[in-house]
């Protein structure tokens, strides 16, 4: 392993283990054995540190939607996969987590973190919509609107509902609700 592998792989164990506000880059240098000069010679600071890791995250889940892509051949199901594996690779991701924690224990660069990894979730999602409504799979809309308005729907329902529920099953309950809404058609009435 060289030494810049050495910094990241002994960043990324303290950041899991301590959180972002907690580990010094002193210590990250201690970890990796070496320098801190040399840690600098990689990375300008803590924050640019951390942002490899948001980065890496982003590269690892945007990766695994495209690998996903093949498998939908309806566009509203393959989406609200996508949001569900951004949710759930959120939920079980220990860096990701941990940094949720500390934004909400109102730590300042924290919350600065989950927006710049929020922001960056909702404008590749937003890149999705633009690209079917090129294909006229799905009607002409403000994408960056229905994008963030699905990303936090899904948030707030597998993170923060009052009662037991399975991620996956919710997940399809609102691709459902995507794909014919609530209200019904006449069409719909007539047949009941």
């Amino acid at each position: 392993m060289n030494k810049k592998e050495l910094i990241i792989d002994s960043a990324r164990t303290l950041f899991i283990r301590y959180g972002y506000k907690k580990v010094t880059m002193d210590e990250i240098a201690a970890t990796a054995n070496v320098t801190k000069k040399t840690v600098y010679a990689y990375f300008k600071d803590k924050d640019s540190l951390f942002k490899y890791f948001i980065d890496e995250e982003l590269r690892v889940l945007k990766d695994k939607i495209e690998t996903n892509k093949k498998k939908y051949h309806d566009v509203i199901d393959f989406f609200s996969n996508s949001v569900y594996e951004i949710i759930n690779h959120q939920k079980n991701n220990s860096l990701i987590k941990n940094l949720f924690l500390e934004s909400s224990e109102q730590e300042i660069k924290a919350k600065q973190f989950i927006k710049l990894y929020e922001s960056e979730i909702i404008s590749y999602l937003e890149n999705l919509i633009n690209e079917e409504i090129e294909k006229k799979t799905i009607r002409k809309c403000n994408s960056h609107l229905i994008a963030f308005t699905i990303y936090n729907i899904h948030l707030k329902v597998l993170f923060d509902y009052d009662g037991d529920i399975d991620a996956k099953k919710a997940s399809d309950e609102l691709a459902n609700l995507l794909k014919s809404g609530l209200m019904y058609r006449k069409d719909d009435c007539d047949e009941n």
